[in-house]
C-alpha cells in the first residue's frame, strides 16, 4: 500500500528532517517519488518530537501523516520495552511480553500504511440515506459508517458484489473502538441507560470487548476472502488483521494512551 502524503505533508517532512539545508523546494522535488528516501525520513524521531511539542503541528499535516509518525514511534518504543499492557480488571494491568511481535507487525509498511489510513478515516465519519425495495414496498434507511449494526444491516440488503467495503469497515470499526475507546465500551456495558459522553458507540446491541474483537476478526476474514479484493497486498493485510487482531490493537492502544490522551475527542469525530 502506498503512502498518501499531501504537498503540505512533504513540506512538513522536509522542513523537519532536513535541518542542515534550506533549499526545501529542491529537496521536496528530489524525494517526492523516492519511496526509499521517504521511508528513511519518516523514521526520523524529530518528526514525533515536533508533533508532540507544537500544538499547531496537528493542523499542518494530514491525519494520515500524523498517524504514520505515531505508529513509527510506537514501534520504536514497544520494541525497546519488549512488553505491552493488558487490562485484567478495572484499573489493573499486567505486562505481556509481546512488544517485539508488535514491532514485527508494524515493520510491514503495508500494515502500517493500512492502520494509518484506517485511523485517519475516523477523523471524518459519514452517514448516508439508502432506499431499497423489499417485495412491493420501498424502504428508506439512514446508515452511519461508525455503527457496525448499520453496516451489517446494509450488507444484508445489497448484492454480494457490493459487500466488500462494508465487511472491511466493520472490521475497522471494531479495531478502532477496542483500541482507541475501550473504556467507553466498558462504560456502555456498565451504565447502559445513562447518557454519559460516549462519542463513538452507536450500537443498538450491547457488546463487550470480546464481542467486538470477535466480530472484528470475523469481518476482516470475510473481507480478505471477498472476490472484490483487487490487490494481493490488501488481501494479505486483511488476513493479517484477522489472524492478529489482538496484536494489532496494541500499537493503537499505546498511541491513544501515551500520545493522544484527551486529544482523542478532538481528533476523532462522533
Amino acid at each position: 500500500m502506498q503512502m498518501k502524503l499531501s504537498p503540505n505533508d512533504l513540506d512538513f517532512l522536509v522542513r523537519t528532517v532536513a535541518t542542515r539545508r534550506r533549499d526545501y523546494d529542491n529537496i521536496t522535488e528530489i524525494v517526492r517519488d523516492k519511496p526509499d528516501l521517504l521511508e528513511i525520513m519518516l523514521d526520523d524521531p524529530k518528526l514525533f518530537q515536533r508533533v508532540m511539542d507544537e500544538e499547531e503541528a496537528f493542523l499542518k499535516i494530514s491525519p494520515y501523516l500524523l498517524f504514520e509518525i505515531l505508529l513509527r514511534q510506537a514501534r520504536r518504543e514497544l520494541q525497546a520495552r519488549t512488553y505491552t499492557y493488558e487490562k485484567t480488571a478495572i484499573n489493573k494491568k499486567v505486562p505481556v511480553f509481546d512488544g517485539l511481535q508488535v514491532g514485527d507487525l508494524l515493520a510491514s509498511s503495508a500494515v502500517r500504511a493500512y492502520l494509518a489510513e484506517m485511523l485517519a478515516s475516523f477523523t471524518r465519519t459519514h452517514a448516508a440515506t439508502v432506499y431499497y425495495r423489499a417485495g412491493s414496498r420501498l424502504y428508506r434507511r439512514r446508515y452511519s459508517d461508525m455503527s457496525i449494526d448499520d453496516l451489517y444491516d446494509l450488507a444484508q440488503v445489497v448484492d454480494a458484489e457490493y459487500r466488500f467495503p462494508l465487511y472491511r469497515r466493520i472490521g475497522d470499526v471494531c479495531l478502532f473502538l477496542t483500541a482507541i475507546f475501550p473504556d467507553y465500551i466498558e462504560q456502555a456495558l456498565r451504565y447502559p441507560f445513562t447518557r454519559a459522553r460516549r462519542p463513538v458507540l452507536f450500537s443498538r446491541k450491547q457488546r463487550d470487548l470480546e464481542d467486538y474483537m470477535e466480530e472484528g476478526r470475523k469481518y476482516y476474514r470475510l473481507a480478505a476472502e471477498d472476490r472484490k479484493v483487487s490487490r494481493p497486498e490488501l488481501r494479505a493485510v486483511l488476513q493479517t488483521l484477522a489472524e492478529s487482531f489482538p496484536l494489532a490493537r496494541k500499537p493503537l492502544m499505546h498511541i491513544a494512551d501515551r500520545y493522544l490522551c484527551f486529544k482523542r475527542f478532538d481528533l476523532f469525530s462522533a
